[in-house]
Order: structure tokens, then sequence, then C-alpha cells
């Protein structure tokens, strides 16, 4: 791999890691204040378990690339958990961190598609984005199901 191709690498990697940190920090925040809904605490449980795994994944790959692995969430992440911060005050907790966790599992999921095709990436890397990327979708799957659900119960 080229350095241009493994800087290009790294950098994607790194935001990957990004990503998954900005939704940790939803899941953590999440069973931090005890959501409840006892099924909704519990798969932000599962959640914030599984971005570990991804964080950790990647981080190791950045470091097969040579590279310095990201330590800290993205500035979109940031931003968008403080405005998630202010809804959890201002209406239901449950349903503002089920929709932020939604929305930080889409992003996750785009990233890790981009990724697992990308040629600048090793095979060994794009194989394991793409195991990733299978758990992150059930996840998200799950994640846009409690929605529904939490949203239908307050119709």
């Amino acid at each position: 791999m080229s350095t241009v191709q493994s800087g290009h690498a790294i950098r994607e990697l790194n935001q990957i890691i990004g990503i998954a940190r900005d939704g940790h920090d939803i899941y953590a925040r999440a069973v931090a204040d005890g959501a409840q809904d006892p099924q909704l605490n519990a798969l932000m449980m599962r959640m914030a378990a599984a971005k570990v795994q991804v964080i950790d994944g990647v981080t190791r790959l950045v470091r097969d690339a040579g590279g310095q692995p990201a330590r800290h969430g993205t500035l979109a992440g940031s931003l968008r958990g403080g405005f998630g911060r202010l809804g959890t005050v201002l209406g239901d907790a449950g349903i503002q961190y089920a929709s932020e966790s939604q929305a930080a599992e889409a992003r996750l999921v785009k990233a890790l598609e981009v990724a697992a095709r990308d040629g600048a990436l090793t095979a060994h890397a794009r194989r394991t984005l793409n195991g990733m990327l299978l758990e992150t979708r059930l996840g998200w799957d799950d994640m846009c199901q409690e929605v529904a659900d939490l949203r239908g119960r307050d119709a």
C-alpha cells in the first residue's frame, strides 16, 4: 500500500472510529440517565457494547496500517450530542435517545459501507469492515423498530 493510500485508509478508518465513539457516547448517556423502559435500556447497553467492538476492531486496522487511532468522536457527533441532551430535558428522553441513536447508527452504516468498498484498504480490512457492517445493520434495524414502538406507544 502506498503512502497516499495508507494516509487515505487511516483517515477513513479514523472517521469510523469517531462515528462509533459518537454512538457509544449516546448509549452510555442513555444508560447513565436510566432510561425508564427496560427494553430500551437493554438495547442501549447492547449497542454500547457493539460500538466498543467496532472501535477496538478498527483501532487494530489503523495500527496495522501504521497509523494513530482516533481518540475522540466527531465534531458533528459533539454538536448533535449537545442538541440531543437538550431534547432529553425538553421532551421524552426515551424517544430522544432512541432517535439520536438511530441517526448515529445510520452514519456508522454509511461510513462502513463506503470503507468496505474502498480499494485503498487491504482485503483483510475490507472483510473486517464487512463483518462489522452486518452487525451494525442488525443493530440499526433493532433501533429503528424500538423508535417505531416508542412512537406507537405515545400515539
